[in-house]
């Protein structure tokens, strides 16, 4: 290998390693950031990774549970982020619970369960349990 061919190879490895670090420092900033959670135009509107959007009709039943959700039981994620420090989002499943969805933090208290009439069941939770149940307080408006 002439030496133009090696000094090219080391820089691309270089630049490749640079941004495979780059794309998972965003991954995990976006993964352990808590979701933006809006209630607009009859639905609550939750941004960020695995966000979605449910109609205020599509809400069966609104609780407050004064509990964690490793509390309540985590089950197995199935498809979401999880196992950096506490924060817990995408699809979930366990023998108890069902299929269900998690914007929480793990290991906060209390935590607000969205049952639904159509698709999965959903658990939020926020680190500060005042936020929580500030907007619990105004789900609770809408229903």
């Amino acid at each position: 290998m002439t030496e133009k061919r090696k000094w090219i190879w080391t820089d691309s490895k270089a630049i490749l390693t640079i941004v495979i670090l780059a794309v998972c420092a965003i991954l995990l900033f976006f993964g352990i950031k808590e979701p933006d959670i809006q209630l607009v135009d009859q639905q609550i509107q939750i941004h960020g990774m695995y966000g979605m959007k449910i109609d205020f009709a599509d809400v069966k039943n609104l609780t407050l549970v004064e509990k964690s959700m490793r509390e309540i039981g985590i089950g197995r994620r199935t498809n979401g982020f999880g196992g950096i420090g506490s924060t817990l989002k995408g699809n979930f499943e366990s023998a108890s619970l069902g299929k269900h969805k998690l914007f929480v933090n793990a290991d906060a208290s209390p935590t607000i369960f969205i049952e639904r009439n159509s698709g999965v069941n959903l658990y939020i939770s926020f680190h500060d349990s005042q936020k929580t149940r500030d907007l619990f307080a105004e789900l609770r408006e809408i229903q």
